[in-house]
């Protein structure tokens, strides 16, 4: 007991030295609690949000004491997905040698390419929405349990845009006939649904979310640090294309139909090519 009061104390210790500002974080035992919390942007994954979560990442990938990685979200959200309006800032700039809206791209790629083949198990906890780049990171997690309130939407198209990076883990998670039906139609999952598709794993009401979350952990805990390290690299073992992805995702935005579809998004108004019938 006194050995394992050390290595949290060390990792705690280590862990405040990042200066998180939109990333709350709780140990609890051997398992990490990541907490997404920027109001503002309901938990959207800028340009700082994903540094913070690169660095909790990067700096517990290696520790064995740690045996899960818990992503929640606050302020009712779980993660509205990319920061576009940063996309639109590169939007026109020369592409030269490097595209800079591809580079964005490619460093949200990256970040689901680590977030993915993270060595713990990780568990996301969705109990608000989790659109486009928020419904990527869900689909990273090898454990989704969803909340009353979860509702999964990859939403992309309805902004002229493809889910590009995010559409390998989608497919690993509901099958490529589940992904086609979702990313082409922009429709909204609820919860029921998400459990349905096998989008999720376990539905919870809000009384018994926290003990459900506490038995998750306490089934990892019984599991080899080092055997699911090496189970999920056996798992994983294709590698989607980051840069493939970046680069159609840099010409889609750049195409009149993503400008147009994040021009709509920012002033709250259907796109030039939406009809009801």
């Amino acid at each position: 007991m006194t050995g394992t009061l050390v290595k949290s104390s060390l990792l705690e210790s280590a862990l405040s030295k990042l200066n998180l500002e939109r990333i709350t974080l709780d140990i609890r035992g051997p398992h990490l609690i990541a907490t997404l919390d920027h109001a503002a942007t309901k938990n959207a994954l800028t340009d700082q949000l994903m540094h913070e979560l690169n660095l909790v990442l990067d700096n517990t990938c290696d520790d064995r004491t740690l045996r899960s990685l818990v992503l929640r979200g606050a302020n009712g959200a779980f993660c509205a997905g990319a920061d576009l309006k940063a996309a639109l800032h590169c939007i026109d700039e020369p592409t030269g040698v490097s595209d800079p809206v591809a580079s964005m791209n490619r460093q949200v790629g990256e970040l689901y390419l680590k977030l993915n083949h993270y060595p713990k198990a990780v568990i996301a906890v969705v109990e608000g929405p989790a659109f486009g780049g928020g419904f990527g990171m869900a689909c990273c997690a090898d454990i989704v349990i969803v909340g009353e309130k979860a509702l999964f939407a990859l939403s992309e198209t309805t902004l002229g845009l493809p889910p590009a990076q995010i559409a390998p883990y989608v497919v690993a998670r509901v099958g490529q006939s589940g992904a086609r039906r979702l990313a082409l139609s922009g429709m909204r999952v609820d919860a029921d649904e998400a459990l349905r598709i096998g989008l999720a794993d376990e539905y919870c009401g809000p009384e018994s979310i926290e003990v459900r979350l506490t038995e998750v952990l306490n089934f990892v805990a019984k599991c080899s640090p080092e055997a699911n390290a090496v189970t999920k690299r056996i798992i994983l073992s294709t590698e989607p294309s980051v840069e493939d992805a970046a680069q159609s995702f840099a010409d889609s935005l750049r195409h009149a139909e993503g400008r147009e579809g994040v021009a709509a998004f920012n002033e709250k108004r259907p796109a030039s090519w939406v009809e009801k019938i």
